[in-house]
C-alpha cells in the first residue's frame, strides 16, 4: 500500500510538471537586451515549450518576435542584420532626399521647433523614432491580421507607461508593432508614442520585469531574463551615459523588487560593463546571455521537455480596399497618398509598403509616418498614420576655419507658412564674415514641377592676398549686396534647372592694405543645372554630382561691363568594399571686355586644391582635376588620400595654357562626424613641398550656393 502511494505521488509530480504552463519574462535594458536572444537559444536547445510571454522595451521587441513563431536563431539573424543606432537615430541620407531639398546645403548644427508666437521649444526627445516604428512594422508584418495577442503562436503581452497619468498599460490587442513601439519609447531618447489619444513611454518606468503579467495570463512556472543592471556606485558615474543609465535604473529598481519574487528561474547575464547604447557589442552580449542560461541548465532541465513547433508565417502580398490617412492637418489626405504612392486593389509585399513609406518620409514633410493594417468585412484597410513636420523652426550653427575663423549663424525656416508648398529661409551670420540671406521658394508640384525663387542678400567678407612665399600680405573688405529672381523646374531625383536674373553691387574698400575703394555693379541673367546623388555632403563615400552655371551681364541691362562667366563642378565616387575612389573635375572661365580683378575665380583650400591656402589664388580661368582614395575605418571617421592638378590662365580662354601655370598638390584629409558638428582637418603639400594645414569645424561652406548669381 505504501509503495502505491509513493508511485502515485511521483506520477502526480511528473504529471504536474508536464502540464505546468511556462511563462517567459524579458526585461528592458537597451542594447543589453540582445542577451535575451542568447538565453532563447538555450531554451530552444533544451526543447522547452513556452506558453506565455511578456516583455518590456527591448524585451518586448525580442519577445514579440518569439511569440510570432520565430526561433532564437532566426531572431538572431534578424536583429544582427540591422544597425539599431541608425534605425533609432533615423537620419535621412542626403542621397535619399528629393532633388528639391538639395537646393540648399547644411548650415545648422541643431534645430529648434518654434511655436506660433515664434518662441523656440525644446524637443521631447533626442530622436523621433519614426524609422524604429517602421522597422517594427517590418518585423511583425506576419501578424498583421492578428488583432488579439492571444492568437499569436505564443500568447503575448507588452507593457508601456502613460506619461500623463503615470499608469501602467498592458497591451493585449491591437497592432503588434504599435504596442512594441510604445513599450520601447525610452524617455528623453526616443519620442513618446501617441496611440488612441494617449502618450506612452518605456514600460520599464512602471514594470521593467513584468512577471505579474505572465502570472495573470496563467503561467505556473516563470522564467525571467533580467538584463538591466543594478545601481552604480558614485565612482562609476563618470559619463553622461552612465548618469542617464543610473537615472533610469532608480525608477526601475522600485518596480523590479516585487516582480523578482514571482520569478521561479531567474537568469541574469553579467552585463555590468555594457552600456544601454552599446549596440556594436551585439554578438558579445548574445554570448553573455547564452553563458548565463547554461549556468541554469539544471533548473531549466527540470521543466517538462515538450518540443515547440516553430511557425514563421509568411504573408502573401496584400491588396487594400481602402487607404486612409490619420493625423494630417495642413496636408490633404490626397497629397499624403500621392507622396506614399500606394494604390487600392494592387497587391503589395511588406517590402513594397516599407519602401513607399520611406520614400514619403524622405520628403521631409513628416516627422512621423507609418502604416497599420486591419481587416473589416473581408476588406484590408491600410491606414497611414502621420505627424506632419513642424512648419516653423530655427537652426543654430557654429563654424570655425582657417580663413574666416569663428562664425556664428542662425537660420529661421518656414515651410508652407506664407504659401502652400513654399519654403522661406532667413539666415544671419556674424563673426569672421557677416551675412544676411533671405531665400524664398514657391513650388508648383510635389515630386516634380516648376518653382520660382526670390533671393536678396548682403554679405561682407575679407579678401586676402598672398606673396610668393604663401604668406598673407594684404587684405581688403568686400561688401556685396544683390539678389536673384529665378524660375525653374525640378524632377524628383533627377535634376534641377533654373533660369534667373540677377543684380549686384560690390564694393572693395580698405581693411589693412593701402587700397583705393572700388565699386562694381553687375546685372544680367543666367542658367543653372544641378544633379546630385551623394550620400553625404562633407563625407561622401558613394554617388555623384554635376553642377553647371552660366551667367551673362550686359550694359543694356544696367551692368557696368559686358561679361560672361561659366562654372562647373563634377564629382564621381565609386565604392569598393571598405574604400571608395573619387574623381573630381572643376572648371571656370570668365570673359570680360577688359581686365577685371574682382569677378574672378578663387582657388585653394580643403575642398578645392590642397596645395594652396583657402582662396589663395584667383584667375579668370582655371581647371582642377582631383583623384582621391576614401577610407572609412569606423562609421564616423573618414580619411582621404588626395592628389590635385591645377591649371591657371591669365586670359579668358576656354582652356588655360602655359606650363608655368600648372601646379600639383597632394595631401591627406581627416574627418569625423560628431552628433553636434563635423570636424575636418587636412595636411597638404605643393610641388615644392611647402606645407599647408587646414582646420574646419562645422559647416563652413555656402549653403546658398545654388541660390546665388
Amino acid at each position: 500500500m505504501q509503495k502505491k502511494i509513493i508511485y502515485l505521488t511521483l506520477f502526480l509530480m511528473i504529471f504536474q510538471a508536464a502540464s505546468a504552463k511556462v511563462g517567459l519574462v524579458l526585461s528592458g535594458g537597451g542594447a543589453r537586451g540582445f542577451a535575451h536572444v542568447g538565453v532563447l537559444k538555450v531554451i530552444d536547445e533544451l526543447n522547452i515549450k513556452i506558453d506565455y510571454i511578456a516583455g518590456t522595451s527591448i524585451g518586448a521587441v525580442v519577445g514579440a518576435l518569439y511569440a510570432q513563431g520565430y526561433s532564437a536563431i532566426e531572431i538572431e539573424e534578424i536583429l544582427l542584420n540591422d544597425y539599431f543606432e541608425d534605425v533609432i537615430e533615423g537620419k535621412i541620407s542626403r542621397e535619399d532626399l528629393y532633388i528639391g531639398e538639395k537646393r540648399w546645403l547644411l548650415s545648422s548644427n541643431y534645430y529648434f521647433d518654434i511655436s506660433e508666437n515664434f518662441t523656440p521649444k525644446l524637443p521631447r526627445s533626442l530622436f523621433l523614432g519614426n524609422r524604429l516604428t517602421n522597422k517594427f512594422f517590418q518585423y511583425y508584418f506576419p501578424s498583421t491580421d492578428c488583432n488579439d495577442f492571444d492568437d499569436l503562436h505564443v500568447p503575448f503581452r507588452t507593457v508601456a507607461t502613460d506619461i500623463v497619468t503615470g499608469e501602467k498599460k498592458v497591451f493585449d490587442s491591437g497592432s503588434l508593432h504599435e504596442a512594441v513601439r510604445a513599450s520601447a519609447s525610452v524617455p528623453s531618447l526616443i519620442a513618446p508614442f501617441e496611440l488612441e489619444n494617449k502618450l506612452y513611454v518605456d514600460g520599464g518606468v512602471r514594470a521593467n520585469f513584468p512577471t505579474e503579467v505572465v502570472r495573470e495570463m496563467g503561467a505556473d512556472i516563470v522564467i525571467g531574463i533580467r538584463v538591466n543592471t543594478g545601481l552604480k556606485e558614485e565612482d562609476e558615474l563618470n559619463s553622461l551615459l552612465q548618469i542617464y543609465d543610473q537615472t533610469l535604473n532608480i525608477s526601475i529598481a522600485d518596480n523590479v523588487g516585487q516582480s523578482l519574487k514571482l520569478c521561479d528561474i531567474l537568469i541574469q547575464p553579467k552585463l555590468e560593463d555594457i552600456n544601454v547604447s552599446d549596440f556594436k557589442m551585439r554578438n558579445e552580449i548574445i554570448s553573455l546571455g547564452e553563458c548565463a542560461a547554461r549556468e541554469q541548465v539544471e533548473q531549466l532541465n527540470e521543466l517538462a521537455k515538450n518540443s515547440r513547433p516553430y511557425l514563421k508565417k509568411n504573408l502573401e502580398n496584400m491588396t487594400f480596399g481602402k487607404i486612409e490617412v490619420e493625423g494630417n492637418s495642413h496636408l490633404s489626405s490626397t497629397k499624403v497618398r500621392e507622396f506614399v504612392g500606394l494604390k487600392k486593389d494592387i497587391a503589395y509585399s511588406c517590402e513594397d509598403i516599407c519602401d513607399a513609406i520611406e520614400h514619403a518620409y524622405c520628403s521631409k514633410l513628416f516627422d512621423v509616418i507609418y502604416p497599420t493594417i486591419e481587416s473589416k468585412n473581408n476588406i484590408n484597410i491600410l491606414t497611414l498614420k502621420i505627424l506632419e513636420a513642424k512648419r516653423k523652426k530655427v537652426g543654430v550653427g557654429i563654424v570655425y576655419d582657417n580663413e574666416d575663423e569663428l562664425v556664428l549663424g542662425a537660420t529661421l525656416e518656414l515651410n508652407n507658412v506664407l504659401q502652400r508648398n513654399s519654403k522661406l529661409l532667413v539666415n544671419l551670420k556674424i563673426g569672421g564674415k557677416q551675412e544676411l540671406n533671405v531665400d524664398y521658394v514657391k513650388n508648383f508640384g510635389k515630386l516634380y514641377g516648376a518653382y520660382y525663387r526670390l533671393f536678396p542678400y548682403v554679405r561682407e567678407s575679407i579678401i586676402y592676398s598672398y606673396n610668393e612665399n604663401h604668406e598673407k600680405e594684404n587684405s581688403v573688405l568686400s561688401l556685396e549686396s544683390g539678389g536673384t529672381l529665378g524660375v525653374g523646374f525640378f524632377a524628383e531625383d533627377a535634376i534641377i534647372a533654373e533660369f534667373y536674373g540677377f543684380g549686384l553691387h560690390n564694393r572693395l574698400y580698405r581693411h589693412i592694405a593701402e587700397f583705393e575703394d572700388t565699386d562694381f555693379v553687375s546685372s544680367g541673367f543666367g542658367l543653372k543645372l544641378y544633379h546630385e546623388s551623394l550620400d553625404d555632403v562633407l563625407f561622401p563615400t558613394r554617388g555623384g554630382s554635376i553642377f553647371a552655371k552660366l551667367s551673362v551681364s550686359r550694359k543694356e541691362l544696367f551692368s557696368e561691363f559686358n561679361t560672361s562667366k561659366f562654372y562647373s563642378k563634377i564629382s564621381l565616387i565609386i565604392p569598393f568594399n571598405s574604400l571608395s575612389f573619387k574623381y573630381g573635375w572643376e572648371y571656370g572661365v570668365s570673359w570680360h571686355e577688359e581686365s577685371l580683378q574682382f569677378d574672378q575665380f578663387y582657388i585653394g583650400g580643403i575642398d578645392s586644391f590642397l596645395g594652396l591656402f583657402q582662396n589663395e589664388m584667383n584667375a579668370p580661368v582655371f581647371h582642377v582635376n582631383t583623384l582621391a582614395l576614401i577610407f572609412q575605418p569606423t562609421k564616423n571617421f573618414f580619411i582621404d588620400l588626395q592628389y590635385n592638378l591645377l591649371n591657371l590662365g591669365e586670359k579668358s580662354e576656354l582652356l588655360p595654357s602655359g606650363d608655368k601655370y600648372i601646379y600639383s598638390g597632394y595631401g591627406i584629409k581627416f574627418g569625423y562626424k560628431t552628433r553636434l558638428m563635423p570636424l575636418r582637418g587636412a595636411l597638404g603639400f605643393d610641388e615644392d613641398f611647402n606645407r599647408y594645414l587646414y582646420l574646419s569645424v562645422g559647416y563652413e561652406f555656402d549653403e546658398f550656393f545654388f541660390s546665388r548669381k
